[in-house]
């Protein structure tokens, strides 16, 4: 390939008042160089391979034209040629115009006559303008008097040619005088006519660009034929070099497209171009990571949590409340017996780690430690400083009794009797919040709406009987009503399912414009364990939002709001006092989330669940393991001890390797 050379044009300037020419600056144009340092030379001694003569009216066409022909590349094989006027050149170049029409001055300045003399080829744009053009006429009578009639080129861009001899057709001529007749050495026009050579650009005849080529072909001295058939080799080329480009752009715009959706961006077509995505496991921006590394990950964070509850237990065996720096030593039942839980269930302590643990189970049970008034036993105060007694810290005991319980190899036969006797006093607390036997469980004991259950209460209550199933531990002495407690309490839950929310699931209190995410979350992972354990039916609708909630979590971080319900109710207290309960609670959203992930995705390989919404929950489950882990452990180690227990709780689930 040759490289495309700077186009250059020589200009001669009349003065419209004195007629005078100003002399060209050859080596210069429009400030710019005529030729690059390594120019064409033009053979036989001329300086210019043409001479472009026009109309003012046509400097659109004289400009088409200059540039045409000097950036033409001349094809390869015809380089070196020997023609009528000398070898192919490699580009035609340089080539003359004047800038515009000459007026004034009858004869053609001398500048401009030297051009004309050094230019062997003399390229006349024919027009009804050009045809009446005094200036155009001389040219071609000075250029045709030197005997270089046979070397005169016409590119016609608009008229007809010889319309003057056919008046009566009313059309315009195209060709100058001296065009259509001889020129004699005197310079003088004859009356002979003349059949010049022209290409003609008009839309119904050649066309610019085969008119363009028939010019070139003029000037080179080769056949138009050879330069139509490179010509549409070179469109070809264009064409396809074109299409690839335009392919190369469209697949660039593709992959930009994909990148966007895939990234999550709200784009037209963006969610089914996600689902196609995620149906292949192929997402190259949002990652996936297999299980085992999320389980891998799992094991240390539980570590971290188990150690830091561990040094948050204090000497007469209590685990603190709180695990802030500097915080004033604060103890409750409710995050004690949730830290025990947790510890209880997890998978890598040792029965040597847990066995130690086992005098902090025996603290909610020490004289003066549970609430009793007569023959009623009301349970545990809810918070330190508090007098009311809600159900929380008895669930959270019966569960951590029950997880100790499950632990194979743990307890001797008098310890295993010891807790079997603790989770029957907490069975019996529990009369006093499950007034009736419809699955709903209250927060506050002898409510006054016995039938007002507390959908969080409930929850525990879920939370509890599944461990209890787990550790094999019957409910008053009967495997049977534990399970019917269980389905029971299952089954209120899934009954009091609001669909209406934008976002599906469970509210309750003073709150119930909106579903509690945390709760709703909660919820999940507990029904996914009862359905798997216990034969519990989740109905279709549920388990289609299950994986659209948890897969959601991709998006959190720890700027993600911790949603909270304040719950009252009017009760009859250990002093038969009737007052309004009111307790507030937080719904962490991370520890249940995981829990929920890992539920789902053991149900869905079981059920053969779409492979799309698999990958999507897998994903979010790794981002709340991966990438959000270790912050979590963090913070939780220097926050409020339940935060701790329910982060340690939600790991826990996630199987060992």
């Amino acid at each position: 390939m040759f490289r495309i050379r700077g186009a250059s044009v020589a200009y001669c300037n009349r003065n419209h008042l004195t007629g005078e020419v100003d002399p060209p600056n050859m080596e210069q144009a429009n400030g710019q160089e005529t030729a690059p340092p390594n120019k064409t030379v033009v053979a036989d001694g001329y300086k210019y391979w043409a001479f472009i003569s026009y109309s003012h009216q046509d400097e659109t066409w004289a400009r088409w034209l200059h540039e045409s022909l000097e950036t033409y590349k001349v094809p390869r094989r015809l380089i070196g040629r020997p023609s009528f006027y000398g070898p192919v050149p490699e580009r035609v170049f340089p080539v003359f115009r004047d800038r515009e029409e000459l007026p004034g001055s009858f004869d053609l300045g001398g500048t401009l006559q030297a051009a004309l003399r050094q230019s062997r080829i003399l390229i006349v744009i024919c027009s009804p303008r050009s045809a009446v053009s005094r200036w155009v006429n001389e040219e071609i009578k000075e250029f045709k008097a030197w005997g270089r009639e046979d070397r005169v080129l016409c590119l016609i861009v608009e008229g007809e040619p010889n319309a003057t001899d056919k008046p009566e057709l009313g059309l315009l001529e195209c060709f100058p005088p001296a065009l259509r007749f001889r020129v004699g050495a005197d310079g003088k026009l004859t009356d002979e006519h003349t059949e010049p050579i022209a290409a003609d650009a008009r839309k119904d005849k050649d066309g610019r660009e085969n008119a363009k080529l028939k010019v070139l072909a003029g000037i080179l001295g080769v056949g138009f034929d050879e330069l139509r058939q490179r010509e549409v080799v070179r469109q070809r080329k264009r064409r396809l070099k074109i299409g690839t480009g335009v392919f190369g752009l469209m697949l660039a715009l593709a992959f930009v497209y994909l990148a966007m959706a895939d990234k999550g961006w709200s784009i037209p077509g963006g969610e089914r171009v996600r689902t196609i995505i995620d149906r292949h496991n192929a997402s190259v921006l949002r990652p996936v990571p297999q299980m085992e590394e999320i389980r891998r990950a799992a094991v240390p964070l539980r570590r971290q949590v188990f150690d830091s509850l561990t040094h948050a237990r204090t000497p007469d065996g209590w685990i603190k409340a709180s695990l802030k720096p500097n915080e004033k030593l604060y103890l409750e039942t409710w995050s004690h017996s949730q830290a025990l839980c947790g510890m209880f269930r997890m998978p890598e302590a040792s029965n040597a780690e847990l066995h130690a643990l086992l005098p902090n189970l025996e603290t909610p049970f020490k004289p003066n430690v549970p609430v009793e008034a007569g023959a009623l036993k009301f349970g545990w105060i809810s918070h330190q400083d508090d007098t009311d007694t809600v159900a929380e810290p008895a669930l959270w005991t019966t569960a951590a009794l029950a997880a100790a319980l499950a632990r194979p190899g743990l307890l001797n036969d008098t310890e295993r009797r010891r807790l079997l006797a603790h989770l029957a006093y907490t069975q019996e607390v529990l009369k006093l919040y499950r007034p009736l036997d419809d699955g709903g469980w209250n927060m506050f004991p002898r409510q006054t709406e016995a039938g007002d259950a507390n959908p969080y209460t409930t929850t525990l209550a879920l939370l509890a009987l599944l461990e209890l199933k787990r550790a094999n531990v019957p409910w008053e002495g009967s495997a049977e009503r534990r399970d019917e407690l269980l389905r029971k309490t299952a089954q209120w839950l899934l009954n009091h399912y609001d669909t209406t929310k934008d976002v599906p699931g469970w509210s309750g209190g003073t709150s119930a414009d909106e579903t509690f995410d945390g709760l709703t979350l909660e919820i999940y992972a507990l029904l996914l364990r009862a359905q798997a354990e216990a034969n519990v039916t989740i109905p279709p609708a549920m388990l289609a939002q299950m994986p659209k909630h948890i897969a959601a979590c991709v998006t959190r971080d720890f700027s993600f709001p911790t949603s909270s319900g304040e719950f009252v109710a009017t009760c009859l207290d250990q002093t038969d006092r009737a007052h309004a309960g009111k307790e507030s609670v937080g719904f962490l959203w991370l520890p249940w989330a995981i829990d929920a992930a890992q539920g789902w995705l053991t149900w869905a390989e079981q059920h053969n669940a779409p492979p799309e919404e698999r990958t999507r929950v897998r994903r979010a489950l790794g981002h709340m393991v991966l990438q959000m882990g270790n912050d979590a452990v963090k913070r939780a180690s220097t926050d409020w001890t339940f935060i701790s227990a329910e982060t340690l709780y939600g790991l826990s689930e996630i199987k060992p390797l």
